[in-house]
């Protein structure tokens, strides 16, 4: 007869030493955590017009802290901004921001999108526990195309908008001028990373 003792004890050695103590994973955690969902036709995760130069701001604005910053996979396509936004990459948000504020209760979490991104995080906050939401740090939509919508809960307090002068998807129109495509200029400023956490 085979005798599992030493086998089940290896099992136990292995998951141990495969397994991060509290301890360990809270020092992985980030002071603070941004999840950016991107616009519509944007590259990659963190797209080219907003999501790069936020990150750097946010990274000089925080000197001293560490940073985050996540961008949401989702296809961003046009029928997807159309119908106000994917409901995946909100999913996917919601379900990453839950489960940092469960692994790391010191983390400083921000959720921030540009144009059809900022449709996503007003559905990914709307995705959230109240327990979650109250974890929510800070909201920093671009070019929202949900402006003046509010958000769930206690996010609300935390919201930081910007929408341009001229910018027509700001007025819930499906029209890009130039102003819409101006956010990364805002999004390297201090105005941006300075005080959102």
């Amino acid at each position: 007869m085979f005798n599992f003792k030493p086998l089940i004890f290896s099992s136990l050695v292995l998951s141990a030493i495969a397994t991060p103590t509290p301890l360990e994973s809270r020092q992985s955690c980030a002071a603070v955590t941004v999840y950016f969902a991107r616009g519509t036709t944007e590259p990659g995760t963190l797209g080219t017009i907003v999501g790069p130069p936020f990150q750097a701001a946010l990274q000089t604005a925080l000197a001293g802290q560490t940073l985050e910053f996540v961008g949401i996979p989702y296809p961003a396509t046009i029928a997807g901004f159309l119908v106000g936004g994917d409901q995946g990459g909100a999913t996917t948000m919601a379900n990453d921001v839950t489960a940092k504020a469960s692994s790391c209760p010191n983390t400083k979490i921000v959720i921030s999108g540009y144009s059809q991104g900022a449709q996503v995080t007003h559905l990914a906050a709307g995705k959230l526990s109240s327990s979650v939401q109250s974890r929510v740090n800070a909201v920093v939509v671009f070019g929202d195309p949900d402006n003046g919508q509010a958000f769930p809960g206690p996010i609300n307090g935390h919201v930081k908008t910007f929408c341009a002068s001229g910018d027509l998807i700001c007025e819930g129109q499906a029209i890009v001028l130039p102003p819409h495509l101006s956010y990364g200029a805002v999004s390297e400023s201090s105005s941006a990373g300075g005080d959102i956490c």
